[in-house]
């Protein structure tokens, strides 16, 4: 069937072609399809066999119909073939290509040399088949490449999109098609051509399934003086990975005669995987989708050569990993290069019973926030994991674990990429129930994570361990007890874990635990020691926690206008502490820009009236200070300031705690104001208005100002001031006369000689010189008042109201 367009889905209501396979003999079916919608099928009859096909169509919708093609051939001649390869290459193709492969289909091909010296070289060219399950096997249809006319040496397996490349280990291989009963597809095309025996430069695409490739002459033997190169390719996000089957070649330290050289890229001065001259059980794995395989061979000494087998595999390469006393590397994918978005890679390390694992991260470059990328150590047992230390941006430190397991997790989100990690890592014989690295430095991006010998096994009797935390001149060290599980007694005389304030256990101690609470501990300096002590009694889990070094509680911080500043609560994201009292100041020197502050994330202890633990906001003026607003429980604030500065205050309790808090500061411009307004525009006109109502009230109140000269004169003088500062934000009152206003008082004031020409007029070629359109948002109301006994004799002036309104 080369095409079908016929209305309806299976099982086809509503047209159809139904095709059935039909016995001679007696006119009985033995295979009946029904096929509709763009389904296709292709059948093959026996020698006393015939097709029927019926097309039956509804009333309502109808589309292009079918096209089929019939044709007699010898039986399934066709499908098996005897190919001779030749330099210049040729095609083959499955049979129904480029339509469709025949279900239950079993092909097989044979292609030989025309030469003994010769090899194939088989090119897939296009490949359309069924993908592989999801055991990622290839075991619906498939396409098989044997070496040899004979052998079951397998070279390797595609199916689904895979385009991968073969070479024979000698002058002739096999090709075998297997389809199953259900659906089929396009099938494959494929250029197969003969080359010389010595040809080993190559390109390679590489599918899940495993491909094999030989040395030339395996495996008879290699010559002398080969440089031959193979780069392998596989799809953006993968890796690859290499199996060393077989190895027999001539041995010299370092590998200077012959060797296998292995490189992470498609570049010669890309770095080096592996170089090896003897077999290896090891796999070598890439970080990228790039690698470079040379093998050279001196003029002296040859061997049988080798047998190696590669696969595209998972970004991430193998999950699995063994630490011995050789010192081994891990790298993120792609490192150096810049690593890969969205990736969630775990590595489990194990070593000996009796062993720890030692890490180095030599080199780190990921992005700062913790919450989006991050390298994560944990240890213990896969039920019962121990966080060892989560690490992002460009720190660098070591790593031990507790045990003889450590877990390795780097995640990184859509965002911002970096260089990635190269860390190393090995196995150390270590007394797990000792107390090793008595001497700690705590860091103040990081933090550092101690636990009791054996953790999160039981701790051994009669244990005495003291560490010493140190941290720069002017910082203290802060600690939170992420667990604790010790034999509890009044005043903790048995089991214990003390903290003390100094560089030595005899120094004041900070606290004492033997209970399960989970607290804070800081040091007043730079300085802290912890001490665990247990007697020759019960045991427990012991303790987990972690440090950190702070430069206190609170700063100055200035901001520019293109940042983002964060404030987090001491210990964020975890529990802060009790008793705080923090303060911030935050300040921006851009001329016009105020204070913006938005809470990311906001988890405070909930009080009435936020009386218990409390974020207050104040806005700075040279030294005072004006308060904005007070949070608490979760509704954090998102408000600015209306000066350059704003200062923030944390206050805690001594009651229990949450998380805390996440603030970001921005420095924003402030928008126009309808008092800035005013000044350059309103102040004007307003001031002309008032002063033309001043006038009209004084002319009708001419009696009154004659009865009192003086003081009319006193207060008119003063009204006039007030009238040249006006402020829109004043609401003005203005004493009015008991006496009435005359009707023709107020336009012979606004407009002195004539009424002003016709808007029409003066809108012409410029903009009316007379009067503004001030937006709704900058319209004040003027109110007049009067004494209560006066009557009701208001004037109003609307001459300012003539176009849609200005002033109310």
């Amino acid at each position: 069937m080369v095409y079908t367009n016929i209305e309806g889905p299976f099982p086809c209501r509503q047209d159809v072609l139904t095709i059935y396979v039909t016995n001679n003999a007696n006119h009985t079916s033995t295979e009946l399809h029904k096929i509709c919608g763009n389904k296709r099928w292709n059948l093959i009859t026996h020698d006393d066999q015939h097709f029927h096909a019926v097309f039956t169509t509804d009333g309502s919708v109808s589309t292009r119909g079918f096209l089929i093609r019939y044709y007699e051939t010898e039986g399934r001649a066709a499908c098996d073939a005897s190919l001779v390869a030749t330099s210049t290459g040729k095609i083959f193709t499955s049979p129904g290509y480029p339509n469709t492969y025949l279900p239950t289909q079993s092909c097989t091909w044979n292609i030989t040399t025309e030469q003994q010296n010769q090899v194939i070289l088989l090119f897939t060219k296009d490949s359309e088949l069924q993908g592989s399950t999801s055991r990622r096997v290839c075991d619906t249809d498939y396409v098989t490449v044997y070496n040899g006319q004979y052998s079951y040496d397998e070279i390797g397996t595609f199916c689904g999109h895979q385009q991968p490349v073969f070479s024979s280990w000698g002058n002739s291989l096999r090709v075998h098609l297997q389809t199953d009963d259900r659906n089929s597809y396009k099938g494959f095309k494929m250029l197969y051509k003969a080359v010389p025996a010595t040809t080993c430069i190559l390109t390679m695409p590489a599918g899940r399934s495993p491909i094999q490739f030989v040395s030339p002459g395996y495996p008879n033997g290699y010559q002398s003086g080969l440089d031959c190169q193979w780069t392998i390719n596989v799809p953006y996000g993968s890796t690859i990975t290499v199996q060393v089957l077989f190895l027999d070649m001539e041995r010299r330290p370092s590998c200077k005669n012959d060797y296998l050289l292995f490189k992470d890229g498609n570049t010669t001065n890309a770095p080096t995987l592996a170089k090896i001259c003897r077999n290896t059980s090891t796999p070598i794995t890439n970080s990228g989708n790039h690698m470079i395989i040379s093998f050279h061979s001196d003029m002296s000494v040859t061997g049988r050569g080798f047998r190696l087998q590669y696969s595209a595999g998972p970004v991430c390469g193998l999950s699995n990993l063994s630490a011995s006393l050789t010192e081994k590397t891990l790298t993120s994918p792609g490192y150096p290069s810049y690593y890969y978005n969205n990736l969630n890679c775990t590595w489990t390390i194990s070593a000996p019973v009796g062993y720890k694992i030692s890490v180095d991260i030599v080199d780190l470059s990921m992005e700062q926030s913790c919450v989006n990328d991050y390298l994560l150590f944990t240890g213990g047992s896969s039920y019962n994991k121990v966080q060892l230390g989560k690490y992002c941006g460009t720190t660098t430190m070591d790593v031990v674990s507790s045990s003889n397991y450590m877990a390795i997790t780097f995640h990184t989100d859509g965002s911002i990429r970096g260089r990635g990690f190269n860390l190393k890592y090995k196995a150390e014989s270590h007394n797990v129930f000792s107390c090793e690295r008595s001497r700690l430095n705590a860091s103040t991006s990081m933090p550092g994570y101690l636990t009791s010998p054996g953790y999160p096994n039981n701790y051994k009797n009669n244990v005495a361990c003291i560490w010493t935390i140190a941290a720069a001149v002017g910082y203290k060290i802060k600690v939170e007890i992420l667990y604790l599980s010790v034999q509890y007694s009044t005043l903790c005389t048995h089991d214990y874990l003390l903290f003390s304030d100094g560089s030595s256990s005899d120094a004041p101690p900070l606290a004492k635990y033997c209970d399960t609470t989970i607290t804070h501990v800081a040091s007043s300096s730079n300085y802290m020691t912890i001490t665990f002590h247990s007697d020759s009694s019960v045991t427990g889990r012991g303790f987990s926690l972690k440090y950190i070094a702070t430069s206190g509680c609170g700063y100055v911080q200035q901001i520019d206008s293109s940042e983002t500043k964060m404030i987090e609560s001491p210990n964020y994201p975890l529990n802060y502490p009790t008793n705080l009292n923090c303060e911030w100041t935050i300040s921006t020197d851009v001329d016009g820009h105020v204070i913006h502050v938005r809470a990311m994330h906001f988890n405070l202890q909930s009080s009435f009236h936020c009386t218990s633990d409390y974020v207050q906001l104040y806005e700075v003026t040279g030294t005072s200070e004006y308060l904005l607003g007070q949070w608490c429980g979760t509704d954090g604030p998102d408000t600015q300031s209306t000066t350059q500065s704003m200062k923030v205050r944390f206050l805690s309790d001594g009651a229990w705690s949450q998380n805390g808090f996440q603030l970001a500061f921005t420095s924003t411009a402030v928008k126009p104001t309808s008092a800035a307004f005013s000044d350059s525009k309103v102040g004007g006109i307003i001031g002309g208005v008032l002063g033309g109502i001043a006038v009209v009230v004084l002319a009708t109140c001419c009696c009154c100002v004659i009865c009192k000269r003086n003081k009319s004169t006193s207060n008119d003088q003063s009204q006039r001031n007030r009238t040249r500062d006006v402020n829109l934000n004043i609401v003005f009152s203005i004493p009015l006369s008991n006496c009435p206003a005359t009707e023709t008082s107020t336009p012979a004031v606004m407009f002195t000689n004539t009424p002003p020409p016709a808007y029409n007029e003066v809108t012409k070629d410029d903009p009316p010189p007379y009067r503004q359109i001030v937006s709704q948002s900058h319209r004040q109301t003027f109110e007049t008042s009067s004494p209560s006994d006066a009557p009701d004799c208001v004037a109003i002036d609307n001459s300012a109201d003539l176009n849609s309104g200005t002033f109310e």
